[in-house]
């Protein structure tokens, strides 16, 4: 029998304090990494980029202050502080001219002391020019820019380094750094000076060796804080846990791991510095109960560890996900609000030879989040037809604690949307998600996330004949609507407006990969995944085994009902012309409140499986889906359309006028593939049948499908039940991706007038979950406005 959640139910009394201190926290902003990174960039003029990143990451592990929080088993903190950010100047320094409203602002708040202002004072004049915003702004063609500023794009990488990728764990557990070091060595023995990629090589082996010396002192530095707290504990179990710390310390990750903690720590040491090489979104540890699960057989077996302590390490393990936090300014938080880091964590599915590969460790995790109840890691299984029933029992058990975990994937769906993009069927059956659920193999890099494309501004520049209604910039050349005289002509106009979107989203994407393999190389990152040691190439610059990039759209609900009202309003019924819907969007609807009930309540909206409607989602995410498919990235690799949204949906839906699907101005958008806060009035099944009718085998980048249930639909045998064949029918009938939300609008309604009583609150918002205090007001209206189905 495996363990149960029913047989562990609660925490320890170790894990309620870790996580209780955790919430109470205050998160400030650090900068001890930004003053080592400025002074180690300036003593280094002369060197190549990659080799001045690989020597600041090194000294900012061999000088960060460490700490240890009272009770942890697993150490290692991403900043000087506890739940704290550290400031990365070299990728992000804009928000300085915002630096006195980080406190007060609406989402992903940081006090930010006098001394850390004056530091970043004293070295802001250093970066300026220097990071890719500025490099962005000088080199971004001038269409493009005008579609940025009216809110038809988004580039998340504006701010960040690459990320979204699943790293190559086992080559920490297996081998250690001594074992990556010979690798490199090897590599370095087998070049020719001759050889005409011979410098470009010895660079890179050179800064993967310089920051494997930073990470074994580092782990040096961590092993002397703990001996010195064994000097002075007078508690002798604590004082027997620091020892036992201590020996794994002596251990990893210098040398391979041998016991299920050495594995814990050597895995958190990797997640961890690859979080503070970049800034990167998406670190994504894809399937830990796999490369994790000997090591836990084998301290059973051989009885070294008992469940209850096993399962206390892994809760000390699942903890420390939720302290990677980053700097974000004001147009990013909202993009990211509530500390979103997507670490995806992924258990259960098909092995690479079809079967199913639940393994005693994918309970464990079960028990886990069901414990600690947080945002992080962004907890996903994957489903498949084979999925055991004892299983799938405990996955809704974990749904029901609360916290929007685990969000669910299909096995039967993204397996064939990959081998259909040529990956052979043995590694597409290991795919894993990285982020919200953007689809990759795990070990070979390929970028998620090239940018948002907004689809209800598509249909607006349409209507407004290429004038933003919102900000009135001019771009793209539609037609006049004079000139457009059928229900088939404006249809083809708002077509091919995605076409000339997914043109300035391709142009985009390749920029950004440019200016980034010119001036954020990430050697660390690079030495875990396949391909960049034997070639001596950087990940940025295509030293991955693939070289995919994800291109995502936003808002198919809203531009598919928007299509069909339109249809019905202006073509069908003719209620009015397409100039006079003009202008009532232009006014917000002011004047004619009951045209916008008229569309809110009469005319079908996408969700409730009625094909009228749904055909307009199902063509625009066609149209899409042909225009990415049209192009290859600059690293030489194709792009991977993609349906989801973070919370982009709410900075998008603040930049896009009212639209005709009765939307008001500035309010979010839909979030990823779900229907319309409000819409789907016809319960889950209904939602999941027009959701499906989608290709949803063309989106291999990920989609995401929101769903919110009642509170308490889970806590009796009979709605578990429910739940569990419901999931099945997910995967019978072709679902992609779902996640639900159990909570009342009574207690989040509540959390927003009183937030210091609900600061453990979890909600889930769009491919993630959050705490829910830490949303903006408009995020949190927007998770209160879904409907909240029954089974």
């Amino acid at each position: 029998m495996n363990p149960t959640i029913g047989e562990y139910p609660n925490p320890s009394s170790r894990i309620v304090a870790l996580k209780q201190k955790f919430l109470d926290y205050e998160s400030f902003m650090c900068c001890q990494r930004a003053r080592i990174y400025t002074e180690v960039y300036r003593e280094t003029e002369h060197q190549p980029m990659i080799i001045r990143r690989a020597l600041a990451l090194c000294e900012t592990l061999r000088q960060i202050d460490l700490f240890i929080e009272d009770g942890e088993l697993i150490v290692g903190h991403p900043a000087s502080r506890p739940r704290s950010a550290e400031v990365f100047p070299e990728v992000s320094f804009h928000w300085m001219k915002e630096i006195d409203e980080f406190e007060t602002r609406e989402y992903n708040r940081l006090k930010v002391t006098s001394e850390v202002k004056a530091m970043l004072a004293e070295i802001h004049p250093y970066w300026e020019g220097k990071n890719p915003t500025d490099k962005f702004r000088a080199r971004r063609p001038e269409e493009t820019k005008r579609a940025f500023a009216a809110g038809l794009l988004s580039n998340p990488h504006e701010w960040s380094t690459f990320a979204h990728v699943g790293l190559d764990y086992r080559k920490i557990l297996t081998k250690g750094i001594n074992g990556l070091l010979e690798d490199i060595k090897k590599q370095k023995a087998s070049m020719r000076i001759t050889d005409p990629d011979y410098h470009g090589r010895s660079v890179f082996y050179d800064a993967c060796e310089i920051i494997c010396e930073g990470v074994v002192d580092y782990a040096h530095r961590y092993g002397e804080l703990v001996d010195s707290f064994i000097a002075r504990t007078r508690d002798p179990v604590r004082a027997s846990e620091l020892q036992g710390m201590r020996e794994v310390l002596s251990r990893v990750p210098l040398y391979p791991a041998r016991t299920f903690h050495e594995a814990l720590q050597s895995f958190w040491f990797v997640q961890l510095i690859t979080q503070i090489e970049g800034n990167g979104f998406s670190i994504s540890p894809g399937r830990f109960d796999h490369y994790m699960n000997p090591y836990l057989e084998k301290d059973l077996e051989e009885g070294r560890l008992s469940v209850e302590r096993a399962i206390e390490l892994l809760d000390c393990t699942w903890l420390k996900f939720a302290e990677i936090m980053r700097v974000d300014d004001k147009k990013a938080a909202e993009v990211n609000a509530g500390y979103a880091s997507g670490q995806n964590l992924v258990i259960g599915g098909i092995d690479s030879k079809g079967k199913d590969s639940t393994t005693l460790l994918s309970y464990l995790c079960l028990i886990a989040n069901y414990h600690v109840r947080l945002h992080q890691p962004n907890f996903t299984v994957r489903l498949h037809r084979g999925t055991p029933e004892e299983f799938l029992e405990q996955v809704v058990l974990s749904i029901s604690s609360g916290n929007g975990m685990p969000q669910v994937l299909n096995d039967e769906i993204i397996v064939p949307s990959l081998t259909g993009r040529g990956l052979p069927l043995a590694e597409a059956r290991e795919y894993i998600p990285v982020g919200c659920d953007e689809i990759t193999v795990p070990r070979m890099w390929g970028r998620c996330n090239g940018g948002y494309l907004n689809f209800a501004k598509v249909l607006e520049m349409t209507l407004n004949e290429g004038v933003d209604m919102k900000y009135g910039i001019a771009f793209g050349e539609p037609p006049s609507l004079r000139m457009i005289g059928s229900w088939d002509e404006f249809h083809q106009a708002v077509l091919e407006k995605i076409d000339y979107a997914v043109e300035r989203q391709v142009s985009e994407a390749n920029l950004t990969d440019r200016i980034h393999e010119e001036i954020l190389p990430l050697p660390f990152l690079s030495m875990f995944l396949d391909d960049c040691i034997e070639t001596g190439k950087d990940v940025t610059a295509g030293g991955g085994h693939y070289n995919t990039t994800g291109l995502v759209g936003v808002g198919s609900a809203n531009i598919g009902d928007s299509l069909f009202a339109i249809k019905r309003l202006v073509f069908d019924e003719g209620r009015l012309t397409l100039a006079e819907l003009r202008s009532v969007l232009l006014a917000d609807f002011e004047g004619n409140e009951p045209l916008r009930q008229y569309i809110l309540n009469k005319i079908p909206k996408f969700g409730n499986d009625e094909d009228e409607v749904d055909q307009y989602v199902v063509g625009v995410t066609n149209r899409f889906f042909d225009a990415v498919d049209r192009y290859r990235n600059n690293r030489g690799g194709p792009f991977y359309p993609a349906l989801y949204s973070v919370t982009a949906q709410v900075g998008l839906g603040g930049a896009t006028a009212a639209s005709a699907d009765g939307r008001k101005s500035g309010l979010p958008l839909a979030d990823g593939l779900t229907p319309m806060y409000g819409q789907d009035v016809h319960g889950p099944t209904a939602a999941l049948k027009s959701v499906v009718k989608v290709d949803l085998v063309r989106s291999p980048n990920g989609v995401i499908v929101n769903q919110r249930l009642t509170s308490g639909i889970l806590g009796t045998p009979k709605g578990r039940e429910k739940m569990e064949l419901l999931l099945r029918s997910f995967v019978d009938i072709g679902g992609f991706h779902w996640q639900f939300n159990i909570v009342d609008n009574k207690e989040l309604l509540e959390a927003q007038v009183h937030p210091e009583q609900y600061k453990g609150l979890v909600v889930r918002v769009a491919g993630y979950s959050a705490i829910f205090i830490e949303l903006s007001k408009k995020a949190q209206d927007s998770v209160i406005a879904r409907n909240a189905a029954s089974l």
